[in-house]
Order: structure tokens, then sequence, then C-alpha cells
């Protein structure tokens, strides 16, 4: 019989927890009424997202520089016009909140993100292991990790792609590859953050019938969001290739002129002209650095496989990044974050946990400073490097073929239930999932 920990909280926590609910409730009231009413400035990112959508929704060119900038200065921008340089695929996403008026469209914007937020938390929680009734640890994480402020003041979409990841991961620990694949098609919505971590999927997928699968509903769920823009701007495709190959459109800032946060933009200010290829050099060598290593080890996509090199695949994505990767991008770095945090609590280190916590706040403070000083993006150069180094020194994430499993049959109640360290039973993280193994597969 494994150890079990009460549940039952006392009733002066339970009374700290309905105040902090009420607290909370009020001033999220507050706030929503502000943000659907107009009384909070809509970002400048989400307007450069509302507008493609809003074009592609009436049949119009997402990427032509003089709608844009009419789009956009209708709703309050009176700068050069933001284009969405995300693929057309996209646009399925955003198309929903152009065909609503803007600042109702910003409010839903708003309050789906950060559910997206809270559920990809919980997500990467139970896919990594972690105990379920500590599930409070990853959603405390999330909220308070100064990337996540980023993401919903700038007006970002990078939710979908953590929601995507984290489903992804959560659906191969449950050995559904199908749906695996599914969830990972949101990613692509920002591929250059990912060609690391693809190429890895790509070549070790193509060797395993469960990888093909993934490969399979990646595929399938991608072909089905180029659907809708397509129908709606049959000539999207074209006016993407142009808006990315053609000439500058002075009406339009180019990638060329932005600085993100990247090892790669500062290896390029090294270049004499500072030539934009040079920041695609790390990003080259890491691609082909994985496949090699891929090739050389006959590696194939199995959920034991996955889940051990997924975080640091994901981080390392994001550090030879050859463009974006801005502060609101980070918020992929919790994928190692949660992995971590996760083993760390099953059961719990309290000196590594102590640890973790200074470190973690330091780096939030750290990068909360800044914000408030308004520092330019590439001076966020330090962050990716500082987590995954933090993440490293903590310790890795447990492998999946050595989690501790839960006993067959055990059911999932409030109890926090500590694993016992029987490897031989079996555990499905998803809902009324299947009871599964987690070693490798076909």
């Amino acid at each position: 019989m494994p150890p079990t920990l009460s549940a039952q909280p006392s009733a002066f926590r339970r009374l700290l927890l309905v105040a902090g609910a009420v607290v909370v409730v009020i001033a999220g009231a507050s706030q929503l009424d502000r943000l659907f009413s107009g009384g909070l400035n809509a970002p400048l990112d989400f307007a450069a997202f509302w507008a493609a959508g809003h074009l592609t929704v009436h049949g119009e060119n997402p990427y032509h520089g003089d709608r844009l900038q009419e789009a956009q200065t209708a709703v309050g921008l009176t700068d050069l016009a933001v284009i969405a340089w995300n693929p057309p695929w996209t646009l399925a996403l955003l198309m929903p909140f152009g065909a609503l008026p803007f600042r109702a469209a910003h409010g839903v914007w708003v309050v789906l993100h950060l559910g997206l937020m809270a559920t990809s938390a919980v997500l990467l929680w139970r896919a990594f292991d972690g105990v379920k009734c500590r599930s409070w640890v990853a959603l405390a994480i999330t909220l308070t990790f100064v990337p996540t402020a980023f993401l919903i003041g700038n007006g970002q979409l990078t939710a979908f792609v953590l929601f995507g990841l984290a489903g992804f991961a959560l659906a191969c620990r449950a050995e559904r590859p199908f749906l695996a694949g599914a969830a990972l098609a949101l990613c692509a919505t920002k591929p250059h953050l990912f060609v690391p971590l693809g190429a890895w999927i790509l070549i070790a997928g193509c060797r395993s019938g469960f990888g093909c699968r993934v490969l399979l509903g990646a595929i399938t769920v991608g072909l089905l969001l180029c659907v809708p823009p397509t129908l709606a701007v049959p000539h999207v495709w074209s006016d993407y290739i142009t808006a990315v190959t053609g000439p500058a459109d002075p009406r339009l800032r180019p990638l060329s002129e932005w600085k993100p946060p990247l090892v790669g933009w500062w290896l390029r200010q090294a270049v004499p002209g500072t030539p934009f290829w040079v920041q695609w050099i790390p990003m080259v060598f890491a691609a082909v650095a994985v496949a090699g290593w891929c090739l050389k080890n006959r590696t194939r996509l199995t959920p034991s496989e996955l889940l051990t090199h997924l975080p640091w695949l994901v981080g390392l994505s994001l550090l030879v990044a050859p463009y974006g990767a801005w502060q609101h991008d980070l918020v992929l770095l919790l994928v190692p974050i949660l992995a971590v945090a996760a083993r760390m609590a099953n059961p719990p280190d309290r000196r590594s946990v102590a640890i973790g916590i200074a470190w973690l706040a330091s780096v939030n403070a750290v990068s909360l400073v800044m914000m408030v000083n308004s520092s330019s993006s590439e001076w966020y150069v330090w962050f990716a490097p500082c987590v995954l180094l933090g993440t490293a020194v903590l310790g890795r994430p447990t492998s999946p073929s050595s989690f501790p499993s839960r006993r067959e049959g055990e059911k999932h109640t409030a109890d926090c239930v500590l694993p016992s360290a029987s490897k031989s039973a079996s555990y499905s993280p998803l809902p009324a999932g299947r009871g599964v193994g987690v070693g490798p597969t076909q």
C-alpha cells in the first residue's frame, strides 16, 4: 500500500481558498468589463492578427500592405502596418476573431489564451507524471512566469503552440499517436521555432509504426487547417509567397529590421554589413546535428523517447531560432520547466524545491525589472539559456521508461497518492483513458 497524504484541507485553508477565489473573481470581472468595453488598449500584435483574419473573412489579401494599414488604422494604429508573417494555415485560427468586432474579438482572445495557458500547464504536468493533487504547482509556475505576462499583454498566439505541445506530449504518453499528431499540427503556426525538434520528429517518426501515425495525424490536421483560408481567398498562397520573397514593402516592417533576443541576431551584428542570412546559421547547425544524431543512433519515435527528449529539443529549438523567439514565445520554456518541476514534486525534494523556487523567482524578477524599464527585446537573449541551464542543474526530466507508475486500477481521486516503486503497472494520464505502458512501442 503506497503512502498517502491527506487531501482534506483545514478550515483555515478552506477560508483562505474561498477568500482568494472571491478576490480573483472580483478583480477578473472588473478587468473583463474594461477589456470588452474598450477600457484597455488592444496590443499591436493582436491588431495584426485581427486585421489578417478580418481581411481573409472578407476575401481579401491578408498580406497586402495597403489593406493591412487601412484595417489597422481603423482600430487606432497609426504607425507602419504590421503583417502576420505566420503561414496561411494560421489564418484558420484567426478568421473567427476577424469575423467579430475588434473590441469583442480582443476580449475573447485574452480569455481564451488565459484558458489555453492554464490547460497547457495541467496537461504538461500530467504528461510528465506530476502528482495529480499538485497540479496547482504547474498553474502557479505558468501564471507567474513573466513570459506569460508578455504573451497576454502583447496579444500573441503562442498559447496555441504551447497547447499543441502539451496535447502532443500527453497523447504520446497515452499511446494515442493520431491525436498526438493532431495536437502537434498547432506548432506549425510558428514553424521557425521548432526546426531541430521537427527534424527529430520527422526522422525518428519514419522509423516506427507509432511515429508514422503521429506524422499522419499532423499532416491530416495541417491540411484541414489549410481549407478555410483557401476557400475564403483562393490566391492566399501566392499572396504569402509574394510577401515573403518579393521586394520590401515600404508600408511593412521586414523581419530583417526586428531585434529578437537570439544568439543568431547577436552573431549577425558581429558580421560586417549585418546580413540577415547570418541569423540562420545556428538553426542550420543545430538541425544538422540533431539529424545526424538521429541517423547515427537509429532513433525511433516512441512515447518513452519522445518524453525524454521533448523538453530539451524544445529548448534547443528556441535557442537557435532564426527569427522570432520573442519574450512572449519564451512561454514554450514551460515545457522543460514543468518537466523538471513534476519530477522534483514526485515525491518532493525540499532542498531542490527551495533552490528551484529561488532560481525561477530570480529569473522572473530580473525579466520583470527589464519589462518595467522597457528594455529592448534583444537584451532578453540571456533568458532562454539561463532557464535551460537551471533546469539542467536541478535535474533532467525522468525518462518515461523509468517513471514510477501507479498501481493498476487505482483511481485518481483528490487524494495525493505518492507513486509506488513498481514499474510494471499501467497508467494513462488521460481522463478515462486506456491503461498503457510507457515503454518503447512499435
